[in-house]
């Protein structure tokens, strides 16, 4: 595939509507204001669903930490695998239609986790949930490329993302208190509100914009294959506690999952609108951002899942307390991404992304050193949750950063839209991995049993950090 100005249309291809710089319009403004009310449906999904979980097993004692696991893990793995269909249908079918669409379905699955009677009516609709928020991401993007001047687009796609992220620093605090004050049930309510006011906004002030809408065919089975990959790999992983590895049925769903994803990459490479673009991994920054992501991402979602579960079961806090005390790891990330930012063009993603590492896994050094059976907050938890957050806020721009790099303009949605399945790839996996080390010993009032969770974080940020240094050291000339 040419990397050309006369590349073929391909899967991830958009129709791009030239727009001249004039006066942002009063439409804009109620635009940006309603995606990102869509926007921060997807920040809170997983931050507060992550608070939620202790409600939940307290709730269904019955069954194990590893099958409740698949609360959080089919959200992320449904949503990842269709991120990247979700664009070209955007595409096909207008983003304003499909923003409402997307919302819509989010809001309604969210009612319906919180009215669930059992597991698995709540994972089916976990399942719908995860399709509405992969549709409504990129419609909200799309509306606003739309809406907005080329003067100040960039300002409207930061308010946009910035949106997802003070949902998600806000995620485990507004989580805690919901679920302290009715349940786990209210957590998922708690999601139904701004995406229905930004569908109403939209419905009443915006217009389908059909010139950017285009033919372009989703890679259907493509997502497919994702999904089923990723579900054997991470059913196998999750029930490896219960079932132990030698038992045939966890060999066989990860080997058929690894087998799965060898015949995607084949697959890619013949079909026609591929949903993985081969071509962008001879780019040296793509291919080490990503696994970067992977690496870091499956750490840092090992912390998020499995530190909830500390403070609730071992320091014996409320959900409540245990969401407030965790506010500091997104919000330390939303206000060093800005700061990382400034660092990126003169420093370079490789080399900023050695010290965000090496940040993270000092922030799992001092839970393992120094955390206790009794609560240290001030002595133990400020300076390990101030670390991560530090890190994980250097970290992940740098590795944002470095997927577009290299890659030129017209492949920077094909880029991204990658990037995030990877990530959210990370995510299941952390979430899996935390629920395998843990295994049975969650609801035990000793700290020994996170040990492994404080180790296996910190060596994700310490491989992430060498990686970095080795791929930096080899950028450099001579």
């Amino acid at each position: 595939m040419s990397n050309g100005s006369n590349q073929a249309p391909t899967q991830h291809s958009v129709e791009v509507v030239p727009t001249t710089s004039k006066a942002v319009p009063r439409e804009a403004w109620v635009v940006l204001f309603a995606s990102a009310l869509c926007m921060s449906q997807s920040g809170l999904a997983l931050s507060i669903t992550n608070v939620a979980f202790p409600s939940i097993r307290d709730d269904f004692p019955s069954i194990s930490t590893s099958t409740l696991s698949w609360v959080i893990n089919v959200y992320t793995i449904m949503a990842g695998a269709s991120l990247i269909v979700s664009g070209i249908i955007v595409t096909k079918y207008g983003p304003r239609r499909m923003l409402l669409v997307g919302a819509g379905l989010f809001a309604a699955s969210a009612l319906a986790c919180g009215l669930a009677p059992n597991i698995p009516l709540l994972l089916v609709a976990r399942v719908f949930q995860a399709f509405g928020s992969a549709l409504a991401t990129p419609a909200g993007i799309a509306l606003l490329v739309a809406a907005f001047p080329d003067s100040h687009r960039a300002t409207a796609v930061t308010g946009y993302t910035a949106a997802g992220q003070i949902a998600a620093a806000l995620g485990p605090s507004l989580g805690g208190v919901m679920v302290d004050a009715g349940g786990w049930r209210w957590a998922f309510f708690a999601m139904v509100p701004s995406g229905s006011i930004g569908m109403l906004l939209i419905l009443k002030f915006v217009k389908e914009d059909r010139r950017a809408m285009t033919d372009a065919r989703p890679d259907i089975p493509g997502a497919v294959l994702i999904m089923l990959s990723m579900s054997l790999i991470i059913g196998g992983l999750v029930q490896s506690r219960p079932w132990g590895w030698s038992d045939p049925r966890v060999l066989l769903g990860i080997a058929l999952g690894a087998a799965l994803i060898a015949y995607l990459v084949k697959r890619s490479r013949d079909a026609e609108f591929p949903i993985i673009d081969l071509s962008l991994f001879q780019f040296a920054t793509f291919r080490s951002s990503n696994v970067g992501t992977l690496v870091f991402g499956t750490g840092f979602f090992i912390v998020f899942f499995g530190y909830v579960l500390f403070l609730t079961d071992v320091w014996d806090y409320s959900a409540r307390d245990a969401g407030i005390l965790l506010t500091p790891l997104a919000l330390c990330g939303a206000i060093m991404a800005p700061i990382t930012a400034r660092f990126l063009r003169t420093h370079g993603t490789q080399t900023l992304l050695i010290p965000g590492g090496v940040l993270f896994a000092a922030g799992a050094l001092v839970m393992f050193i120094a955390a206790g059976d009794d609560p240290n907050i001030l002595g133990v938890w400020v300076p390990s949750i101030l670390l991560t957050g530090i890190g994980s806020g250097v970290a992940w721009p740098c590795l944002y950063a470095g997927v577009v790099a290299d890659v030129p303009a017209n492949r920077y949605a094909a880029a991204s839209g990658l990037n995030q399945t990877i990530q959210r790839m990370g995510t299941a996996l952390g979430v899996a991995i935390a629920a395998v080390l843990l295994g049975e010993t969650v609801g035990q009032d000793t700290v020994g049993h996170f040990d492994r969770i404080f180790i296996t974080s910190g060596l994700c940020g310490l491989v992430a950090a060498i990686l970095a240094a080795v791929l930096a050291r080899n950028a450099r000339p001579g």
